[in-house]
């Protein structure tokens, strides 16, 4: 049996994840310390049409800047992986990433992580979203 392949992006993204939030060591919402049951919000994954859900997420993102460290359900598939992109075009990448890449944006879980910012945003599969921040990594220019 072959060892299994992961995306080279893979290291990056959870060396930003554990700076970002201390003791954070896996990209499951279930498994990040310090986010407390009453950070979690009810967010409908289920019974709304993906542009509205995918709307209502980058409605929470405001207080991304900078690069942001994005994974998602496609993420954990062995030809794709953590994803990057300027948080001024995440609008535009969520909006086509069910024709430049697969599914829909919101299929599964989400992490949204603003090392800049130290802000984080999780949906949970499960029908949650939290916003939390923990440190910031860096800076970034204010455009």
């Amino acid at each position: 049996m072959g060892t299994i392949k992961r995306h080279a992006n893979w290291p990056f993204a959870e060396m930003v994840l554990s700076l970002v939030l201390p003791g954070a060591d896996f990209f499951g919402p279930d498994r990040i310390p310090g986010i407390r049951p009453e950070d979690w919000i009810p967010f409908d994954v289920e019974d709304r049409d993906s542009a509205e859900i995918e709307r209502d997420l980058l409605s929470h993102c405001s207080g991304l800047r900078g690069p942001v460290v994005v994974v998602n359900g496609t993420s954990f598939d062995a030809d794709q992986g953590p994803y990057f992109v300027d948080a001024a075009a995440l609008p535009g990448f969520v909006d086509t990433f069910d024709v430049a890449v697969r599914d829909y944006f919101v299929n599964g879980s989400v992490f949204l992580i603003s090392p800049f910012t130290g802000q984080v945003v999780l949906v949970h599969e499960d029908g949650f979203l939290a916003k939390v921040v923990g440190n910031a990594i860096g800076s970034w220019p204010e455009s």
